[in-house]
């Protein structure tokens, strides 16, 4: 069966790459967003320091209702993955992958028995508890996360089956496609999800009925590969250092203003929910902004959570609240 594909809403050509690439591979993600539309809208408007195009996305979004919307064309290409490899191996590896995301609000998070998404407590970010799925434990940072719809599932599986029969892709997926795998996936041509070359990631959601659809749909099989070894951080604090930390991090909040002492007392709070642990530096009395560094764990977790709990700006050394 074709898939129909909707070109309604296809980036410029300057915000992704246009030369062809020779594919091997397709890479699946989530958006953690509220639709195809608002995922294209964000990466359109996208920008570095400069204003040039940041050019990431993929060239495939999966809607809720199973819509395929094609963002570029398949044989071009965009930043994807963000990965820390060395450049040569990092830039082959994006090109060659195919990327479709699946629209989702990604992983949730549960406060008194209520679900949210966007890593945010708000009204207006709760989640029913039918519309999430269980892994049943921790998965990256989470349990909880956005269910795909049953549309999605098929569409994705449809169009991965199309997209391996075009280029000659083998159908084959990692089979723990659960784990990190990192370089170990250097050379792998076949389907994979964006968490098996990240460890900060979560997507695609650790959902069995996904890679079940790709199974049905387009004959994908899995197959054996060795998963590295996560990325060492910083050497590992023990209780002792933990506990100093949060004293002497405590003392620093508290010569904030109130109010921004508490967005970045949640906020160190949400990171050792994760096992990242910052070091805060002494702030201007009553002041709004405050240095940090990493002291162990993902320190590109703590953009993005500042992000989400509504921070003005941060940087790898500084974070700053929006005034009171």
């Amino acid at each position: 069966m074709t898939v129909h594909v909707d070109r309604s809403v296809r980036l410029p050509e300057g915000e992704y790459f246009a030369e062809r690439q020779r594919k091997t591979g397709i890479a699946l993600h989530h958006t953690v967003g509220r639709s195809a539309r608002s995922t294209v809208e964000h990466w359109r408007t996208d920008r570095a320091a400069g204003g040039a195009p940041r050019r990431v996305g993929t060239a495939y979004v999966v809607e809720r209702d199973g819509t395929v919307f094609e963002v570029f064309d398949p044989e071009a290409w965009a930043y994807q993955f963000g990965l820390t490899w060395p450049v040569a191996g990092r830039l082959a590896f994006e090109k060659r992958f195919i990327g479709i995301e699946i629209a989702s609000e990604g992983g949730l998070i549960e406060r008194d028995g209520i679900l949210y998404a966007f890593d945010t407590v708000s009204p207006r970010t709760m989640v029913a508890r039918a519309e999430a799925f269980d892994y049943g434990r921790a998965y990256r940072g989470y349990r909880w996360f956005d269910r795909y719809e049953p549309e999605q599932l098929e569409a994705v599986g449809r169009l991965v089956d199309e997209l391996c029969s075009r280029f000659e892709i083998p159908r084959q997926y990692p089979d723990r496609p659960f784990d990190y795998h990192g370089e170990a996936l250097a050379a792998f041509e076949g389907v994979i999800g964006h968490a098996m070359v990240r460890p900060d990631k979560s997507d695609p959601a650790p959902d069995r009925r996904l890679w079940d659809a790709l199974g049905d749909l387009a004959a994908l099989r899995p197959t054996a590969v060795t998963p590295s070894a996560p990325p060492r951080s910083s050497a590992s604090l023990n209780q002792r250092e933990i506990d100093e930390l949060f004293r002497e991090n405590a003392r620093r909040i508290n010569a904030m203003s109130t109010a921004a002492g508490s967005m970045v007392k949640a906020l160190v709070m949400e990171l050792e929910r994760r096992r990242v642990y910052v070091r805060l530096d002494d702030p201007e009395p009553r002041g709004h902004a405050i240095g940090y560094a990493v002291a162990q764990g993902d320190a590109n977790l703590v953009a993005r959570l500042a992000r989400a709990l509504g921070f003005l700006s941060v940087t790898d050394r500084m974070l700053e609240v929006r005034h009171a």
